[in-house]
């Protein structure tokens, strides 16, 4: 095959060509020749390569129509299948609609059948409840005859029977819901009113049979109980308890149709009071008898409060079988008037043995006893058990209040009696003897410890708390406040009467006791109300409560202001009188009364002890107070030169003998009996302030002296002391006597014989001379009388 020529090849060949034809290419012949003969070659081969390319191009296009040819046929023959698939799709839609109707078809068919049968079997139900009257008619029938619901038979056939009369309570009961929901039905009224007949039966037959049951276990008690000589309390309870086991099923069945009808609710309320009846008539003797055998009326006043224990333990131990009984047959409900009424007898026998013992009790300690275990051994315990003893506790609750009154009453006449009242012998008021003697009404406690902690007490302090301490915790706090109030204001005034009578005792007249007998009189008043105020403001910050009463009070002064013609808020104003309320703090009082009394003490002590003072402060103030004098001259005059040096050394005296005789006084009355250190801090808090008084009072007549020009010569030759050692000699007497031994307190102080007077103010015989310890010597002084005052020298 000859290669075709290239373009380039072909485009020179037509130039060739072109320039030949047109004659401007000048070829010989020979050249031209071959020119042509080698294009008619070339014009061959072109041929040649033109059919071999049409030829190519020709059995391409076969092959193209072929191939067209093949997919028209494929198609063809596609679209042929695609219409029998159409077809075909065509036939499934229908089958399957058909198959769908079918199946609705079905199934509506379905439903009608079932709806026919449910209404089939309503009309059978509806029917039934009107046929069910004469069947369930019969089964009453053939239980009362039988005796069914008796229980004479074996376990599992009362079982059964139980279950049959539950059975026909049902039936009964859905009957009457049925037609009652239906009234539109024939015959519905009729029939309903035939149902409640039979259940109206059917209660009656069960109220029966529980009848004659608790009536059988009365008589066997009973009999039980004529047969025995002596009854134990399980007795009551036995037979009940036995038959119990057998009724209790059936009343359960009441129990749950409580809410259905209250016919149901009525046998219930007739079962439970018909066995609070019997249990009555069977116990209220029994226990009456019990517990008058326990508070008989020989009983002993101190016996009370234990036979009241004994009876409450008796009566909470016969509540608590009874509520246990009661259990055993009924369900607990709210409300439940049977039970209540059955505790509330109970209790109530107890309440009417018990108050009449408690109204005719006159003994506090019984008194608190009886309340004490009232609250201790039935309420307290027993509030919170359970809430089928409230009616029970709310009539030990009513004695117990009953007891607190009673109470309340004996404590007031005993305030009003032996405190307020109270009239004190000459040995109450021997003091200071009685803080060292035995032959106080204090020593008398049952109790030695508290004895000897009460020895020397004035009566009404120590009966005053132990009145308290009696009745703290068994009063309700308001009312305790209240008494409690009432009887410390009430030992306050009895104090503060006892110190007049101390400050009014007359004491044995001596010349060489003449000096200090004020000052043992106002101590002995002073130290007596401190020492008390001090026991009594320990004593009642023991009772954990404040002692705050509110006090009201009418003012009826507008009545005066209508009488003179002034009407407040019209006529009717007349008759309307203004109420004021105010507050009274006892533990305040004391405080203040302590407070008052301290003071009075510290500045009369410092009083007598600067009474040497008082001459020469009387003639240094009249000197300076004439305006005429000069200032300066005051050293000059007679009565400094004369006077000064002994008033200096008598000043000196009188505070080494009165600063330990005081302090001694100080000592025996703020401490225990026997001389324990009860004082070692209140003692020198409450001397504190005569030392700073005493070296203030000397530090103003150094500065005096100062003034005028004292050397320290002269002072020194007067016997003058500076105030620093002033201060560290009264510390030194001080301490000294703090740390004495008992005995030589008791003998300081004893050197002063005392009367021993009443509360009125009659004079008493002194005590023998012989039974006092051996007299130090006091200073004698000038006879006049120190002023109740601080003594400010020579401002």
């Amino acid at each position: 095959m000859v290669e075709p020529l290239s373009q380039r090849q072909v485009s020179l060949l037509d130039e060739l060509a072109s320039a030949v034809s047109s004659g401007s290419l000048q070829v010989p012949e020979e050249e031209t020749n071959a020119l042509e003969a080698f294009h008619r070659h070339w014009q061959s081969v072109r041929n040649n390569h033109v059919q071999h390319e049409g030829s190519k191009r020709r059995g391409r296009w076969q092959w193209i129509c072929q191939i067209q040819e093949i997919c028209n046929s494929a198609c063809e023959e596609l679209d042929a299948v695609l219409g029998q698939l159409t077809e075909l799709d065509r036939q499934r839609c229908e089958v399957l609609r058909k198959t769908t109707a079918l199946h609705k078809e079905c199934e509506q068919m379905v439903q009608d059948q079932e709806r026919l049968a449910s209404e089939a079997e309503a009309l059978a139900e509806r029917l039934d409840f009107f046929d069910r009257v004469a069947d369930v008619a019969c089964m009453l029938d053939h239980q009362s005859a039988n005796g069914l619901l008796a229980t004479g038979t074996s376990t599992g056939s009362t079982s059964g029977n139980q279950s049959e009369f539950a059975s026909v309570l049902d039936q009964i009961d859905g009957s009457i819901e049925f037609l009652e929901a239906h009234p539109d039905f024939c015959q519905a009224q009729p029939y309903t009113h035939q149902f409640e007949h039979l259940r109206n039966r059917a209660c009656l037959a069960l109220r029966s049979t529980v009848t004659r049951s608790l009536e059988k276990s009365l008589a066997q008690v009973e009999q039980q109980m004529k047969e025995g000589d002596s009854v134990q309390t399980q007795v009551f309870y036995n037979r009940f308890k036995a038959a119990a086991t057998s009724y209790r099923p059936l009343l359960s069945l009441l129990h749950q149709r409580v809410d259905i009808h209250e016919t149901y609710t009525v046998t219930l309320e007739e079962l439970e009071g018909f066995f609070v009846h019997l249990r009555l008539k069977l116990l209220s003797l029994p226990v009456s008898t019990h517990l008058q055998s326990i508070v008989h009326k020989d009983l002993e006043m101190s016996q009370l409060a234990p036979a009241t224990r004994q009876a409450s333990a008796y009566i909470l131990e016969i509540s608590q079988l009874e509520r246990q009984c009661f259990e055993a047959y009924f369900e607990l409900r709210q409300p439940q008037e049977a039970l209540r009424s059955l505790m509330e007898t109970i209790a109530d026998i107890f309440y009417q043995t018990m108050r009449p013992l408690v109204l005719a009790c006159n003994s506090i300690d019984s008194l608190r006893e009886i309340a004490d275990c009232l609250q201790m051994d039935v309420l307290e315990p027993q509030r919170r058990s359970s809430d089928g003893l409230v009616s029970f506790l709310g009539v030990v609750y009513r004695l117990h209040k009953d007891v607190q009154e009673k109470l309340i009453y004996r404590v007031e006449m005993y305030i009003r009696d032996d405190i307020k009242g109270y009239v004190p012998s000459s040995s109450d008021m021997d003091y200071p003897s009685m803080l060292y003697s035995c032959d106080s009404e204090a020593n008398q406690d049952p109790d030695p410890m508290l004895g000897e902690f009460r020895k020397g007490w004035f009566p009404s302090l120590p009966r005053t708390l132990s009145i308290l301490a009696k009745i703290y915790r068994v009063l309700e706090m308001s009312t305790f406040q209240g008494i409690a109030q009432e009887a410390v204001d009430l030992c306050m005034h009895t104090l503060k009467e006892a110190s007049q009578v101390l400050a009014r005792r007359s004491l044995p007249s001596s010349s060489e006791l003449q000096a200090v007998l004020p000052l043992v009189q106002m101590m002995d008043s002073q130290l007596f109300l401190v020492k008390h105020l001090l026991l009594l403001r320990e004593q009642v910050a023991a009772f954990e409560c404040e002692l705050v009463v509110s006090e009201k009070y009418f003012n009826f002064g507008n009545l005066w202001e209508a009488l003179n013609l002034k009407l407040p808020d019209g006529i009717l104003g007349i008759l309307k009188p203004t109420i004021y309320q105010a507050e009274v703090d006892s533990k305040k009082d004391i405080e203040s009364e302590l407070k008052s009394a301290c003071e009075a003490l510290i500045t009369n002590i410092t009083a007598h002890i600067t009474q040497p003072l008082a001459a020469m402060n009387m003639k240094i103030g009249n000197f300076l107070a004439n305006p005429q004098v000069d200032r300066a001259s005051l050293k000059d005059q007679s009565f400094m030169q004369e006077e000064l040096r002994n008033v200096i050394g008598t000043f000196l005296d009188t505070v080494k003998v009165k600063v330990p005789f005081a302090t001694a006084h100080i000592r025996l009355y703020l401490s225990t009996p026997g001389g324990t250190d009860a004082s070692r801090s209140t003692s020198p808090i409450l001397f504190k302030p005569v030392e700073m008084r005493l070296v203030d009072t000397w530090g103003r007549l150094e500065g005096l002296l100062e003034e005028q020009k004292f050397t320290s010569d002269e002072l020194a030759e007067m016997g003058f002391i500076r105030p620093e050692a002033l201060r560290e000699l009264v510390s030194s007497l001080f301490n000294s006597v703090m740390e004495a031994p008992w005995e030589s307190i008791v003998q300081t102080v004893a050197q002063v014989p005392r009367h021993r007077s009443s509360s009125k103010e009659a004079p008493g015989q002194p005590v023998p001379t012989s039974e006092l310890p051996e007299r130090k010597e006091l200073p004698e002084a000038a006879e006049v009388e120190p002023q109740a005052v601080e003594v400010e020298v020579w401002t």
